[in-house]
């Protein structure tokens, strides 16, 4: 066949298993500048070959995960990966915390009777540290078969590339399974952009159909369901459920865990019979825990125990340090302090992100940490959230003027990744100096990323850094004007100020 001049870059993609016959018994050969017509019946599939891509047929079995990258990388999001680059990472729990959840997990993924487990709990309960500590765990022990993990306004919010991102990650898992799915996207490429229940069934189900010896129980992880945007289909978080609970009715080794907020969609999915599911709530107080899991051992998995630990442990590491900078003269006492500590406890009421950011206010903030953590349990007692709303206005109170701040606070709610530039910031909000130094007084709130590596905001930062929240419970405090008080503005004012700005930016 003549070789064929291409004017511009092509996609590298090896010989397709579609036509195992092509060039056979040839081997050691160099193929230049060529496109491939694999012609069948009505069937016509251009094969685009990358200029000097050198093919050794005998070799294509081992190059399939390449193949199957090239094919379907515009169709997945990596961005969901547990262990993703693209994104700030995720903490595991803290050691000696949530062995109780963990093992109650590890037991029902060898357990094949369930299929399905929900691990619900409000924000701010650990949830995604479990789901994240899981996936390390399966990923050593050579169990895990994918992960996605939603984020609030990410590119992870992709409904297209939900069922292909779990569908790559499970053939590089499960070797038996690259040869039926590139088969599968031989035969239907236009899978891809078709609608959920398709890919499913093509790239998964059918795929696992072919195999005469199915693999030994594989765990999949969704996490944050909840934080897909349902502005883009209020229908996609249960119709995954959905999907998910129904492959129950197939015998696959397959095990899902997805973690949410008992959301109302999600919690009535979930309330559609299945005897394959199993319930893991993360609540105090779940109104369901005593139904569904009786005699139970998480009747008595209450995280107090955890919380201390992690605030010992983390509040003690920061005495240690300062001692050691010779930034705090060593007390004659224990500090923490124990009375301290139980406070803190109680102020928790079995939310982990009061405690966590309790410790990054102590940890990263200028100042005595005694005096810090002092400041803190000046807090009036309250339930969890408003003592997280406490800790939260205490912070921003700290943090400079209400006035400014808040309009700093919105632009990283509401602009998109690029504009949260911290460069972008102080053009659009140019009347407001010293936006660098306002973000430093929210380091234990706000995170400030350079190629998704956080690093100190009062050092000289490039014009490249990103400006988010640490935790999604700062979108849902801002958005409430009587939990946010000073700092409440509404979308509807942001958007008015920032058209002020802009238009004031085109005058100047």
């Amino acid at each position: 066949m003549p070789p064929h001049r291409q004017s511009s870059n092509l996609t590298a993609q090896l010989i397709s298993p579609c036509n195992p016959m092509a060039f056979s018994n040839a081997t050691d050969f160099q193929i230049d500048r060529s496109t491939f017509n694999d012609i069948r019946g009505d069937y016509n599939q251009r094969i685009q070959l990358d200029f000097n891509q050198q093919i050794n047929v005998h070799a294509r079995d081992q190059d399939i995960p390449n193949r199957l990258y090239s094919v379907m990388k515009n169709h997945i999001s990596t961005a969901a990966y547990h262990n993703s680059g693209m994104r700030r990472e995720i903490s595991s729990c803290h050691p000696g915390t949530r062995e109780v959840a963990l093992k109650i997990i590890s037991d029902w993924a060898e357990d094949p009777a369930s299929h399905c487990l929900w691990l619900r709990g409000p924000a701010g309960t650990g949830k995604s540290a479990i789901a994240y500590t899981i996936a390390e765990r399966c990923r050593l022990d050579r169990t895990l078969g994918a992960t996605y993990f939603f984020a609030r306004g990410s590119i992870t919010n992709s409904p297209p590339h939900f069922f292909p991102t779990l569908a790559y990650q499970l053939a590089l898992a499960v070797p038996d399974l690259r040869d039926p799915l590139c088969t599968a996207l031989c035969e239907d490429p236009a899978v891809l952009d078709k609608s959920m229940s398709e890919q499913l069934d093509t790239l998964i189900v059918q795929p696992l159909l072919t195999l005469s010896n199915q693999p030994e129980h594989t765990v999949i992880i969704i996490d944050g369901l909840d934080e897909y945007d349902c502005t883009r289909g209020p229908a996609i978080q249960t119709d995954i459920v959905r999907l998910i609970l129904g492959l129950g009715e197939h015998s696959f080794p397959l095990r899902f865990i997805i973690s949410s907020r008992p959301e109302t969609g999600i919690r009535r999915a979930f309330e559609s019979p299945c005897s394959s599911l199993t319930h893991l709530p993360l609540d105090t107080v779940d109104p369901l825990r005593d139904i569904l899991l009786p005699r139970s051992p998480l009747n008595t998995m209450y995280p107090d125990r955890d919380i201390r630990r992690f605030l010992y442990d983390k509040l003690g590491q920061v005495y240690e340090d300062c001692v050691k900078d010779k930034t705090l003269v060593a007390l004659r006492t224990t500090w923490p302090p124990y009375e301290a500590i139980e406070q803190l406890v109680k102020k928790s009421s079995g939310h982990f992100i009061y405690a966590s950011t309790v410790v990054k206010f102590i940890q990263e903030g200028h100042g005595n940490p005694v005096d810090r953590l002092e400041a803190v349990l000046q807090a009036p007692s309250a339930t969890a959230f408003q003592e997280l709303d406490q800790l939260y206005l205490h912070i921003l109170r700290k943090a400079g003027d209400p006035e400014e701040l808040k309009w700093i606070l919105r632009a990283i709610m509401y602009l998109d990744d690029k504009a949260k530039l911290v460069s972008n910031l102080e053009a659009i909000f140019s009347r407001i100096s010293g936006i660098r130094f306002l973000l430093g007084n929210l380091r234990s709130i706000v995170e400030v990323t350079k190629l998704s590596e956080a690093i100190p905001v009062c050092e000289h930062i490039s014009e490249f850094l990103e400006v988010r929240f640490f935790h999604a419970s700062m979108n849902d405090f801002l958005l409430d004007p009587a939990r946010s008080c000073e700092f409440y503005v509404s979308l509807g004012q942001f958007q008015a100020g920032l058209a002020f700005e802009y238009a004031r930016l085109i005058i100047l």
